[in-house]
């Protein structure tokens, strides 16, 4: 269980990932949770400094499908806004709902990532999916009461510690 609670990858936010470095290595497709992961938790509002890195990330060659357990409208007008996918069934670890975003994306376990800021969620869905996991420090403190034990749990149980705090969001 313990594998299935490391990621790949971890990094301090989406921004120090090395885009071109993935593609070369096959990579062609990017599952990117939204809640803390993108943007501040139920704040669905988008930075320039977000905006760039989606346009960067397609440039690169990159499709986007968003993930997310949060309210499933919410998040098909945030993808519509940020001009990606989002798919439509939520439900992180499960595995159906990685499988509805590798349909979405038209994807394979060879060559898509998963970009997350929970262990339990995120990480823990992507590896069973056989996918490759990325790791990112949460934007924001603030979070769904539920997600506060969880990030206990993930320091208890997988050693979890944040990176850096340089690329937490004003609210």
């Amino acid at each position: 269980m313990h594998n299935m609670l490391k990621p790949n990858l971890t990094v301090g936010s989406i921004f120090d990932i090395d885009l071109q470095s993935l593609m070369e290595k096959g990579y062609k497709y990017i599952i990117i949770d939204v809640d803390n992961t993108i943007t501040a938790w139920n704040h669905y509002k988008i930075s320039q400094r977000l905006r760039n890195w989606v346009f960067k990330a397609k440039e690169t060659g990159f499709s986007i499908c968003l993930l997310s357990n949060n309210n499933q409208a919410k998040v098909q007008k945030f993808a519509s806004e940020l001009s990606v996918m989002a798919a439509p069934v939520g439900g992180k670890p499960r595995l159906r709902s990685f499988k509805s975003a590798l349909t979405a994306l038209r994807g394979g376990t060879h060559n898509t990532l998963v970009i997350g800021d929970q262990i339990f969620t995120d990480i823990l869905g992507g590896n069973r999916a056989g996918l490759f996991t990325i790791l990112v420090d949460p934007i924001d403190n603030k979070e769904f009461i539920g997600t506060k034990f969880t990030r206990l749990m993930e320091r208890i149980v997988a050693g979890r510690r944040p990176i850096c705090k340089s690329h937490r969001q004003p609210r």
